[in-house]
């Protein structure tokens, strides 16, 4: 659950927050006792119990489901679930909250399957025992404990990534991608190469070998986006690392971003992240001063 979801949970305490442009985690002290609603997130949480236990309940329709939490017990909950909880049991609880981009998910499944994250099914389980994931999430939480830099986070997100889908949802084994995958990887490839350039349709298309025609239709089947909306995310993604890493200003981080006025950068930059560049970057940096 994100900080804002967290705080609205009875007895719920952040500990520590530390948001990487690829991932998030948070460190939290529960003594929940209460009933309560966990409102929706657009990310994949995978939950790690790293000390003391509790039984958990979560509904689904009219029926609960039941489980026993203790150390090295982990949660799944997909990007767009709700949920509703209640805790038996007496005493704290230590967790780490993993959050990985429904993005990141997406373009992981896409790479190595071919097809969307939903179509595999998206990670979601009250409890399961996985001793890859108990590892990975908690050195993902001494990371953010040590300031860990990007690159650490971006590689065990993407680890996560092909973990959850491979052994906690209902992805086949990789196939040998086809003709017009084969093309759409390399205009995604290009696209993230080239990101800060001028880029058009025509160019896009020379990338992948097909008629500008053909190729909006491959690209939109196999990724669910048009080639200039996967264009503006990637943009976006690379913004967010420069805001979060560098003294650039926000007009300079635009044009290094491929945007071509500070107001298109603003407008896309708040359209897929909430939050004006500035403000972005003013919150990474207070989570970390925290």
């Amino acid at each position: 659950m994100s900080e804002e979801a967290s705080a609205i949970v009875p007895g719920t305490r952040v500990r520590l927050s530390r948001r990487w442009s690829s991932l998030a985690v948070r460190l939290l002290d529960n003594v929940v006792t209460a009933e309560c609603d966990v409102p929706p997130v657009d990310e994949q949480v995978l939950v790690l119990v790293t000390a003391g236990s509790k039984t958990i309940e979560s509904r689904h329709g009219a029926r609960w489901r039941r489980a026993d939490y203790g150390p090295g017990s982990i949660g799944l909950t997909a990007p767009g679930h709700a949920a509703r909880l209640r805790w038996h049991g007496d005493g704290r609880t230590l967790t780490t909250h993993v959050h990985l981009p429904a993005a990141l998910v997406d373009r992981t499944a896409l790479e190595l399957w071919g097809r969307d994250a939903n179509r595999l099914g998206r990670p979601d389980a009250l409890a399961v025992e996985d001793p890859v994931l108990a590892s990975v999430a908690g050195a993902l939480g001494a990371a953010a404990l040590n300031g860990a830099d990007e690159l650490y986070a971006e590689s065990a997100g993407t680890f996560l990534a092909v973990h959850l889908l491979t052994h906690h949802a209902a992805a086949p084994p990789p196939r040998e991608p086809g003709r017009d995958e084969l093309r759409t990887r390399r205009a995604v490839r290009f696209i993230r190469e080239n990101h800060h350039l001028p880029l058009t349709l025509a160019d896009l298309a020379a990338a992948a070998d097909l008629s500008p025609f053909h190729f909006l239709r491959v690209f939109k089947t196999a990724t669910g986006q048009t080639p200039y909306r996967f264009l503006t995310r990637v943009r976006v993604e690379r913004a967010c690392r420069h805001l979060e890493r560098g003294d650039l200003s926000v007009t300079e981080i635009g044009q290094a971003c491929g945007f071509a006025t500070p107001s298109r950068f603003a407008s896309a930059f708040r359209a897929q992240i909430g939050l004006s560049p500035s403000a972005y970057r003013a919150a990474v940096r207070g989570d970390r001063a925290k």
